[in-house]
Formats: structure tokens, sequence, C-alpha cells
């Protein structure tokens, strides 16, 4: 058994899957599993990774019919045999460090939920950012006392995750949907005991047109209220939906009211109708008083603020006046 496995979903990306490969059999050094789904690639994208896998023992290949990034890494969970699973989008990389440093935090902490930090780039290599959270490093976190946890981010893989929260839980991504991270992330981090954060950059996150975070088909903007309500209904169903109701505003406010109000405003303008629905959510959901009445919405401050504001009371126009001007 593994103490660590890599889950590397692959769909037509033959120009970025090789170095993603390399990266992760440099940071395991053999000593960490390499589970490579090929997701119905119709490019030469199957056949690096099976080249690939024959000089690497510690490497697996499986292909399937195309079920999206989501159902790629269930099909990856099920083939896992790591205590932990580590998810590594396939025009990505890591650092050479990355097994070393996230295995020394686990053997520290055994945490169930280890996040790190994730550098941005583009195709030339430039930076962009460099993320962090206002977490202390090391520290040991219980969910279940520190609720902020549940805001701080719902990204998949700035994360390793203990393969049994999977097991236990029977939650999965979704197979063809967007906002597979909100529809799962949330319920396993208030499903862990212990949330650990480092400050160490183990993730390089490619930046490029193309990739699924940069597709501009705006009516998919709407399925982040299907991610929503489904975890939403989790937290229902496992009766945490109380204890978590803030938490669960905020996800709403930050998620389907700002992030998705927002991206869709930028690709389509302020007349789209998906906006109206988007905020009709919201404010379903969260009440219309939520931005005074929400601890996490009253700290917020500068452009995040005044953004949400101006969405919060149906101000499509002046935003996106704001982002022309910009």
């Amino acid at each position: 058994m593994y103490r660590l496995s890599f889950i590397i979903p692959v769909y037509n990306v033959e120009n970025y899957v090789l170095p993603c490969l390399e990266s992760a059999a440099r940071a395991g050094g053999g000593r960490c599993e390499i589970v490579i789904v090929d997701d119905g690639s119709t490019d030469k994208s199957g056949e690096i990774c099976d080249t690939f896998a024959k000089d690497h023992p510690e490497a697996v290949v499986i292909h399937q019919k195309n079920a999206g990034l989501g159902g790629a890494r269930n099909t990856g969970i099920e083939a896992a045999r790591g205590e932990y699973l580590f998810f590594l989008d396939s025009d990505d990389t890591v650092t050479d460090d990355a097994a070393d440093t996230v295995l020394s935090v686990l053997d520290k902490t055994d945490a169930d939920i280890l996040e790190f930090r994730i550098r941005g780039h583009r195709e030339d290599g430039s930076e962009l950012y460099t993320t962090s959270q206002p977490l202390e490093a090391g520290r040991i976190y219980d969910v279940k006392n520190d609720k902020f946890i549940l805001t701080v981010t719902l990204s998949a893989c700035d994360k390793v995750f203990r393969a049994s929260l999977f097991r236990d839980t029977g939650v999965r991504f979704p197979d063809h949907v967007w906002y597979e991270d909100l529809w799962t992330v949330p319920k396993l981090t208030a499903s862990s005991k212990r949330y650990v954060y480092t400050d160490s950059v183990i993730y390089n996150y490619l930046c490029r047109t193309g990739s699924i975070m940069n597709n501009s088909k705006t009516e998919r903007c709407g399925e982040i209220m299907g991610a929503m309500e489904s975890t939403r209904m989790w937290f229902r169903e496992n009766g945490l939906e109380e204890q978590y109701s803030q938490e669960l505003e905020y996800m709403t406010a930050t998620h389907v009211l700002a992030d998705a109000c927002t991206r869709v405003i930028k690709q389509a303008g302020w007349r789209h109708p998906l906006l109206k629905k988007l905020r009709a959510y919201t404010l379903e959901h969260c009440g219309k008083g939520f931005m005074k009445t929400n601890a996490y919405c009253r700290t917020l401050g500068g452009s995040r603020r005044i953004v949400m504001q101006l969405l919060y009371r149906g101000h499509f126009f002046l935003l996106w006046l704001i982002f022309k001007i910009k």
C-alpha cells in the first residue's frame, strides 16, 4: 500500500500531460502511486500516458469513456491504493519536493485534510499569483469548533485528502458538471476531524486558454446553483444545516452571487438573464439582509465588499461599467 496516490484525470492535453506526469514521478521518487485516468481523449494523450507508465512501475493508466473531470476523479478514487489522495490536473505540475513536504506534515499531524499553497503562472512561466490562507501552519483545526475553515477555500487541487473520507462518507465528484469542487469539498471538510495547513507552495497551476476555469460557456455558470444545492441538501440530511448555517450562507453569497455573477458579467454583459437567477437563488437561501446579518459578510472589505454590495442590490450595469473602465 502506498502512503500517497496522485490522481491525474487526462483529457485532450497532449501538449501538457507529460510535464505533469514527470513532475509527479520526480516528487514521488517511486514511493507514491500515480493513477492516470484517460477520460476518452481523442488526441495522443492516452498514448503518452501508456508510454510513461511503461517506464514507471508506480504508475497505472485507466482508459474510459468520457465522464468529465469529476467522473475521471471518481475512477481514480476507486483505483487508488494510497492512504492519502492528491488530485493533480493534467496541465498542472507539482514541485519536486511536493511528496516529501506533504508526507512530512502528515507524519507530524495525522491530518484528514492537508491544505497547501498554489502558484499560478502563465504558459511563458511568468507568475500571476501565489495563494495564501489566514491559517496557522501546522496547527490541527477541528472543523466542528473552527467552522470558519469551510469559508476558506473549496478547491480540491490545493489539498490532500485521507482516502477513507471518501469511503466513509460515500461522497464523490459529479459527472459532467462544472463546480465539482463546490459539490464535494465542503462535505469532506465537514466530515474531517483534523484539518491542517502548510505554507509551502506545492502546486503549480497553469492559467491557459481552453482550460475549464477559462472556458467561456456562460450558460454553464448556472450549474453552480446545482452544486450549492447538493451541498446544502447533504448538510441538511446529515443534521448539519443549522450548525453551519452562517458558513453555508457565506458559501452561497461568495460563490453563487459574487463569483458566478462576476464571471457572467465579464463574459456576456450585464443583461444576461442568468444574473437575475443567480441573485434570486442567493436571496432565497440567504435572506435579503444577509450582508448585515452574516458574520462573514460583515467582515468583507475592499473591492470584494463593493462587488458583493452591487450584486446584492442588483446593480449589474454599474458593475459591468466598472469592469469596462478597469
